[in-house]
């Protein structure tokens, strides 16, 4: 069969093109969508991520999908990775892809549509042709892409889209089709406009209509100056003496456009037949890939933009070295929280963000632990470097470029989430007991392949109780072997951190701590930049592997806003003239 007629089972995301358009129907009835999916990305930011992509809102939901899909194949992950790193090296093809090529594709979707509303053979016909001359033109651009200049891919999934394109356009089939249009084109060119004569009655009525001539140019309004000078040209007969306005509007029952198309018919019933006899056997032309490659296009747009966004900014991004998942390794350099980027750029206008984010690196294996305890100042990056740690192995598992210089990670079946919640009426399980049938539900279906990021967890009962409850699921994580980062202010469960690991487990536990600068003063990012505090600690943001340090800091941050015990009294003594001892 000729390629411009044949199904193709083609896809830029997904190497396994019949599993993959299945996987992404079970995830579109919700059988495929993961536990708890809605929470994790609320709580990560994940939606920060498509806003930094900046691509055509009509493919939101299908990229937010793809985004969330967490695969779990490293071939799959791969053929992702070498295809957007094609899209980096050939700027050139975004630009075509984004200005030319999706608006057409967009355009004969559309057209497709509106093959329904066609009740007559002759309309059919044109609007089989006009369908066909955008379907060229889709071809023409693509060809564009793949065969002009000297782009060289080292992308299976580009090579193999080049070969399919290549099959089309160089096929004798499609080479008549494109030889054909034009002379097609000029033939319908000639229909732009008919005369018709109306017969009147003694009180005015319309009676009867006939046909008078067809004309190849259109009816147009006569100008100002003719109008008011009464000048007169060749052109004449093209412009009309009265109101011009659409006819058909009040032709609700269709009669006068059902009569045009009769006797258009019969006076050019040579020219449609042969238009129609022409484009018959381009009936079955398939185009139905093309919609199916129209999203998975806009995902690499977006990760394009996404990446010139970050670099634009003096940020780093690297593509992961996909690791098995039975390494369950997570190994980043330089990582930093995607979504915060993204935000400070959008609400502060800053684009410069070298010195303003703080990069760390971050590992999760076997020799260093691949379950964290982060300690340290209140304010000084934990929640930042846990969403950090959830948006890079959900990107990397999507495909794209994570924050940070280089890397090696290990696909997750899924990533768990435990933050903060807001205040729920819930008087017969209190906040303690809410946070723990949330646990309770998630606890249970971790594997050794999944990821858990807490934040603040069991923050709502007493000291002791938090230490008991947190070291009970902690011993759960070591046993089951998952890997976790719980960032928490409960120091004692790191200090026991040697204890327990002395147990038997898959998994062991580290201490990391959110470091401070004593040296210096305190500063905040704020909607109009950085703001300096005289008083407080600096917060470094660097997180170190460490025993804890034994104090949140919550007394360093109640001085930098001057509302400690002594500053209180200090303002209260000044406020009222009383004298505080």
């Amino acid at each position: 069969m000729d390629p411009l007629y044949q199904k193709h089972s083609f896809s830029l995301l997904w190497p396994d093109y019949e599993a993959g358009r299945a996987r992404e129907q079970a995830v579109k009835e919700g059988t495929g969508r993961l536990f708890n999916q809605d929470i994790m990305e609320r709580d990560i930011n994940a939606n920060m991520i498509f806003q930094g992509m900046d691509v055509r809102t009509d493919g939101k939901d299908y990229i937010l999908a793809r985004i969330s899909d967490m695969v779990t194949d490293s071939e799959t992950i791969s053929y992702r990775q070498a295809i957007l790193k094609d899209f980096l090296k050939y700027p050139e093809i975004e630009i075509l892809a984004n200005s030319d090529l999706l608006p057409l594709i967009i355009q004969l979707g559309r057209m497709e549509k509106t093959n329904i509303s066609h009740d007559d053979d002759v309309r059919k016909t044109v609007w089989r042709m006009e369908l066909l001359k955008v379907y060229v033109q889709i071809m023409t651009v693509l060809d564009r892409i793949f065969n002009s200049g000297t782009r060289e891919f080292d992308s299976e999934g580009l090579q193999k889209l080049r070969e399919l394109v290549n099959s089309i356009v160089k096929d004798e089939s499609y080479h008549e089709l494109v030889a054909l249009l034009p002379t097609l084109s000029d033939d319908i060119k000639g229909i732009q406009s008919v005369t018709l004569g109306v017969n009147l009655d003694n009180e005015l009525h319309p009676v009867e209509s006939v046909l008078l001539s067809v004309s190849e140019k259109p009816i147009k309004k006569r100008g100002m100056l003719s109008k008011l000078f009464g000048t007169k040209t060749n052109e004449d007969k093209y412009f009309g003496i009265g109101t011009f306005y659409t006819i058909l509007k009040d032709n609700s029952a269709g009669t006068l456009d059902a009569a045009i198309m009769r006797d258009l018919n019969s006076v050019m019933k040579d020219t449609f037949r042969h238009l129609s006899e022409s484009l018959r056997r381009f009936e079955r032309v398939e185009s139905a890939f093309l919609f199916e490659l129209m999203p998975e296009i806009s995902f690499y747009i977006g990760g394009t933009h996404l990446v010139n966004k970050l670099r634009g900014a003096g940020l780093p991004v690297c593509f992961p070295k996909p690791l098995p998942m039975d390494d369950r390794r997570f190994d980043v350099k330089d990582i930093y929280d995607v979504s915060f980027a993204v935000r400070v750029m959008a609400d502060t206008g800053i684009n410069k963000l070298d010195n303003v984010i703080v990069t760390n690196d971050f590992v999760l294996g076997e020799e260093e632990g691949r379950i964290g305890v982060l300690t340290g100042a209140n304010q000084g990056g934990k929640t930042t470097i846990t969403r950090a740690l959830g948006l890079c192995q959900l990107m990397f598992q999507a495909g794209l470029p994570v924050a940070g210089t280089s890397g090696e990670i290990s696909p997750c079946d899924n990533i768990y989430t435990h933050f903060p919640e807001l205040e729920k009426n819930s008087v017969s399980e209190g906040r303690l007991g809410e946070e723990c049938v949330r646990l309770e539900q998630i606890l249970p279906k971790l594997t050794k392949y999944s990821m858990i990021l807490m934040n603040e967890s069991l923050s709502s009962t007493s000291h002791q109780e938090c230490l008991f409850i947190a070291t009970e699921i902690m011993r759960y994580l070591r046993t089951i072997g998952a890997r976790a980062l719980f960032a928490t202010h409960i120091h004692e469960l790191a200090e026991n951190i040697p204890e327990l690991n002395k147990e038997p487990g898959l998994s062991n536990m580290m201490s990391l701590v959110a470091g401070i600068d004593e040296s210096s003063g305190l500063e905040v990012m704020t909607e109009t930049g950085i703001r300096k505090f005289q008083t407080g600690s600096k917060r470094t943001y660097k997180i170190t592997r460490m025993p804890p340090q034994g104090r949140s800091f919550a007394l360093d941050i109640a001085r930098t806003y001057g509302i400690s015990y002594e500053q209180l009294m200090d303002s209260h003594a000044k406020g009222t003239g009383e004298q505080t001892e």
